[in-house]
């Protein structure tokens, strides 16, 4: 009998045992860092962006209190959306004809980026939807078949001639079509060849776009436009302003006391008008030097927009997390914040 019962105790304290550790893995799984919505599209491109376009169609619908995005009620949210730049959506212009003419309505996706490169571009939806009804209609229109993968991968071959089977519809970036329906992944480029590498990045075969450091500073956003590497500092220089506004650009910055280079530069919107600007630089020390000229800046007048920033978003704070700034803040009604912060020239994007 006292056999009996040690014997008891022990597989009593072994079931507690199994319990406490299966418990502990579940608070360790809750707790681990999950990735973004920004960062899980964003890691699915292929290493050499240069610049991401990023909207997430599920928080807009969510925002908007839409359900119904086909038809008329689909021309209705992109034009609030676009109307208010809350996307930045390569395809959402073309929504109604990409409905009708693709069987695929971009605007009933979870999340839409946009990955641009010298080498090329890939356009990826996320979708819950079937896309065996795009693959009908693509075949219709005289895209070539792969002979292998059909739906995991396989490049579907268009070009121009075909997407122009589709009567007003100019949207290149799906003049080939690549599916991961098992991901639920649709890819477009206007290249076959660069479609096939963003394939291979997407099934996890190469290494994808890695700035998670910067792409978390956005937080949950409904939009995002993320500039890296040459044009970081390129594309929103203000080399392109006039001399009078160049002029005045070097004031203000030396009256701030300098700014260092960027390496990487984010606009993103979030629900409720939250705007973060985020700032990716080359250490931790630059990134700290950065926020008090920054965010100073972040007050001003920029010359090359010919706007105050404060009539496009009231400051709210300035934070440093490693090599990263961000910059948070409230947009102003009517502001039109993509178009003053992430089309250049730029002061607060200066270098």
């Amino acid at each position: 009998m006292k056999f009996l019962q040690t014997r008891a105790r022990r597989w009593t304290l072994v079931v507690v045992v199994v319990a406490l550790l299966a418990a502990a893995a579940g608070v360790a799984w809750w707790m681990w860092p999950r990735p973004t919505t920004l960062q899980e599209a964003a890691r699915l491109l292929p290493a050499d962006m240069q610049r991401v376009s990023f909207t997430d169609w599920a928080a807009i619908r969510a925002e908007q209190g839409v359900d119904d995005v086909s038809g008329e009620a689909g021309e209705a949210l992109v034009a609030e959306a676009l109307d208010a730049e809350l996307t930045n959506s390569a395809l959402a212009p073309s929504s109604a004809m990409l409905e009708q003419g693709l069987g695929l309505n971009p605007l009933a996706a979870q999340w839409e980026v946009l990955g641009q490169s010298k080498a090329g571009q890939v356009v990826i939806l996320r979708t819950d939807e079937s896309l065996a009804a795009v693959r009908t209609a693509i075949t219709e229109l005289g895209f070539s078949e792969p002979d292998d993968d059909a739906t995991s991968g396989g490049v579907w071959q268009g070009g121009p001639d075909a997407i122009a089977e589709v009567s007003g519809l100019a949207t290149y970036e799906l003049s080939h079509l690549a599916f991961l329906d098992d991901e639920g992944l649709l890819l477009g480029s206007d290249s076959p060849d660069f479609l096939a590498t963003a394939v291979e990045v997407a099934q996890g075969d190469e290494d994808g776009l890695d700035q998670d450091d910067l792409m978390a500073a956005a937080g949950e956003p409904l939009t995002a436009t993320v500039l890296l590497g040459e044009q970081a500092c390129g594309e929103l220089s203000m080399a392109k302003a006039d001399a009078s506004a160049r002029a005045e650009t070097r004031r203000l910055v030396e009256e701030v006391g300098g700014v260092s280079p960027l390496t990487g530069y984010l606009v993103a919107i979030g629900p409720g008008g939250d705007l973060t600007v985020g700032f990716g630089f080359e250490d931790d020390e630059q990134a700290a030097d950065d926020k008090g000229p920054r965010s100073a800046l972040a007050k001003a007048e920029d010359p090359g927009q010919l706007l105050a920033y404060p009539e496009v978003f009231a400051f709210d704070s300035a934070e440093v997390d490693g090599s990263v700034l961000a910059i948070r803040g409230e947009l102003q009604p009517d502001a039109f914040p993509l178009s003053a912060l992430a089309a250049g020239p730029v002061l607060l994007a200066t270098c």
